[in-house]
C-alpha cells in the first residue's frame, strides 16, 4: 500500500487552544454552555484558568461559550478586562457567533489567548522521527449565505492564517528549546 502522504484521522472535535502555554482544552460536544474563567466550584466543561499565566487578567466568571444547533457563539459576562473577539471587544452580554481560526482573548494585550479550533485525532502509528504528527488545524472560508465579498474572505482568511502563523512560530521555538543542549 503507498502512502497518500496523509494520515487515517479517527475522530472530530472541537478545542480552545491556549496559545501562551500551548494546551488544549476540549469542547464537550453535548454541553450547551462552557463557562471560562476562574471559578470557585467547577463543572463539566468548564475551562479553569487559575492556573495559566496572567490568569489575574480574568474575572471567576468571565466568558461564556453557548452552543445551539451546533454553533458556537462567545458571550461575554461580564468582565472586569473585556473579552476580545480578534482583537475587537465585546459587549456585555451579546452572542458573537465563533468561526474556526477565531482568536479570543480574556482581558487586554493578548496576555490570555485561545484559538477556536478544530483538532481531529490522528490514527496512531508506531513512534519515530518522522511521523510525529501535530495539531490538525480544518479551515472553513466564505459565508453560508454566499453574500460575501471576495474582500471579505479574503480579510478572514488573513486573519485566521495569522492566528495559525502566530501558534505555528510558538510551537516552532518551543521545539527548538527542546532540541537545544
Amino acid at each position: 500500500m503507498q502512502n497518500s502522504g496523509r494520515l487515517p484521522t479517527i475522530g472530530l472535535g472541537l478545542e480552545l487552544f491556549h496559545v501562551q502555554t500551548d494546551t488544549s482544552f476540549a469542547l464537550l460536544p453535548n454541553l450547551t454552555t462552557i463557562r471560562i474563567g476562574k471559578p470557585k466550584s467547577h463543572f463539566l466543561g468548564d475551562i479553569n484558568v487559575s492556573d495559566l499565566p496572567n490568569a489575574n487578567f480574568v474575572s471567576r466568571n468571565h466568558a461564556e461559550i453557548q452552543i445551539e444547533k451546533n454553533i458556537y457563539y462567545l458571550v461575554d459576562v461580564g468582565s472586569s478586562n473585556g473579552t476580545f473577539l480578534n482583537n475587537i471587544r465585546l459587549e456585555e452580554k451579546k452572542r458573537y457567533r465563533l468561526n474556526l481560526g477565531d482568536k479570543i482573548d480574556l482581558g487586554p494585550g493578548s496576555k490570555v489567548t485561545f484559538l477556536f479550533l478544530s483538532k481531529q485525532k490522528v490514527a496512531p502509528e508506531p513512534p519515530t522521527s518522522l511521523n510525529n504528527p501535530g495539531t490538525v488545524i480544518q479551515l472553513e472560508f466564505g459565508e453560508t449565505n454566499a453574500k460575501a465579498t471576495l474582500k471579505e474572505s479574503l480579510s478572514k482568511f488573513f486573519r485566521i492564517f495569522g492566528n495559525i502563523l502566530n501558534y505555528t512560530w510558538r510551537s516552532l521555538k518551543k521545539l527548538f528549546k527542546k532540541l537545544r543542549p
